[in-house]
């Protein structure tokens, strides 16, 4: 049993899910998407194996159910924080190595270092938090926005400092003028570093944020690339989704234009040479080690 669960209290055969058995087909009646699963003592196993958009829509049900401004159902809050434990788990942990590695300490304005079983406990927590105040009526992809947003508000807590950056005001009103255009040099890196062709204009931006995310944390354990690397690729990813107008010409993909360099230079503290000369230099190793980083993913499924 992982300390995340143990803390969540969802231990196979415990209270809350022995619970959630009984309920599940009051459940079902009020929400026929359960329907699809066949039975509470069903759901992991099938959610290993059916379609996306099939486990998509049984996560939103329970989302919408365990939602403060849904069903207010804890239990099924509980249920839907079960079936995300995987994600969850491997989440703690990846901030656990990079906390050994101190990959936050160059940003961390607040705090010291935490121990593996502090992490646990901001995971566990704001997992729960996002379980429940989850937007059911707005989104799709639940399992990713769920853990993605429980990322960044962990990452906030140990004091991250583009986490930090995010919540600030004038940053925030920058967001809100397009989604899309915001992450399209998110998207289209991650296409590019991963060998892959570029997304259509449709590709949400939580599968963006998961491709960099997973790819990064990848490359760091598997020292690809060093912590400042992968600090300083973070700092240029997040400029160029900021930046309206690139020049994409200026390899890859734009990451290098002028104005990119020049506000990464300034926030870093280095020249705008130095930062085009070890983007450059983290993206010929990232795309290097592609075929590796596939082949993890292949052997994590």
């Amino acid at each position: 049993m992982s300390a995340v669960e143990e803390l969540l209290g969802l231990e196979d055969g415990g209270e809350l899910l022995e619970v959630a058995r009984t309920r599940w087909e009051d459940w079902c009646a009020r929400d026929e998407r359960l329907l699809a699963v066949g039975g509470f003592d069903q759901l992991r196993p099938w959610l290993r194996h059916a379609d996306y958009d099939d486990v998509d829509d049984v996560l939103l049900a329970l989302a919408e159910l365990g939602a403060l401004d849904g069903g207010n159902d804890s239990v099924a809050a509980s249920v839907l924080a079960k079936c995300l434990l995987p994600g969850a788990c491997q989440l703690a942990a990846r901030l656990q190595r990079q906390q050994r590695s101190q990959r936050f300490r160059d940003h961390q304005p607040v705090g010291a270092l935490r121990s593996a079983g502090a992490i646990d406990e901001l995971v566990a927590s704001q997992l729960w938090i996002e379980v429940r105040t989850v937007r059911w009526r707005r989104i799709r992809r639940v399992a990713a926005n769920i853990l993605l947003d429980t990322r960044a508000a962990v990452l906030l807590e140990l004091g991250d400092h583009f986490q930090l950056e995010r919540r600030d005001r004038s940053w925030a009103r920058t967001m809100v003028s397009g989604e899309q255009a915001t992450f399209e040099a998110v998207v289209e890196t991650a296409s590019r570093i991963a060998g892959h062709s570029a997304p259509g204009e449709s590709e949400p931006e939580d599968r963006a944020r998961l491709e960099v995310t997973e790819l990064l944390d990848w490359a760091g354990t598997a020292e690809v690339i060093t912590p400042s690397e992968g600090t300083l690729l973070t700092a240029v990813l997040q400029t160029a989704a900021e930046v309206e107008t690139r020049n994409v010409r200026r390899g890859c993909g734009g990451l290098l234009s002028n104005e990119v360099s020049r506000r990464v230079a300034a926030q870093m503290g280095v020249s705008e040479s130095t930062v085009r000369r070890r983007t450059s230099r983290t993206v010929q190793a990232l795309a290097k080690a592609a075929p590796r980083f596939t082949e993890a993913l292949s052997d994590a499924c």
